[in-house]
């Protein structure tokens, strides 16, 4: 359970969601008033909580560790040739997507310039669909 949890797009969506909510509050209210002490203050938590999961699980469980610092993301589990079948389907279908997705957000940019916080939408708008895409192909494998 608790693998499948740090493993899961949903813990990186929370993490981009979470950026994009503390630049969002932080670029309208300059002044850091107490909204943005709580969503940043609510952001660490999540984030000393998630690590604090991973030193857990890479404890109780050595031969499954989960590596902290790695450039391979967490949801890449390809443990056998069905693992990597499945990461190979669920990565050219988010290949896809930027594939589309890119051009149209940068026309909605060059449309709607005069939105300033336009693009960090966009942005996560982009990685949630990416991470959305990809967890419902890696659904797959744990069905």
């Amino acid at each position: 359970m608790i693998e499948r949890f740090l493993r899961s797009p949903f813990t990186v969506s929370v993490f981009l969601i979470g950026l994009a909510v503390i630049y969002t509050v932080g670029s309208q209210m300059p002044d850091r008033n107490g909204l943005f002490l709580l969503v940043s203050g609510l952001y660490g938590v999540f984030v000393v909580v998630y690590f604090g999961l991973i030193i857990y699980f890479n404890r109780k469980y050595p031969n499954r560790r989960i590596r902290i610092m790695t450039y391979i993301p967490y949801e890449l589990k390809e443990e056998d040739e069905g693992h990597q079948y499945v990461t190979y389907r669920a990565c050219r279908k988010v290949y896809i997507y930027y594939y589309f997705a890119i051009p149209v957000a940068l026309v909605i940019l060059i449309l709607f310039n005069e939105i300033r916080l336009l693009p960090i939408f966009l942005l996560t708008g982009l990685g949630l669909g990416q991470y959305f895409i990809f967890w419902s192909e890696i659904k797959k494998l744990n069905d």
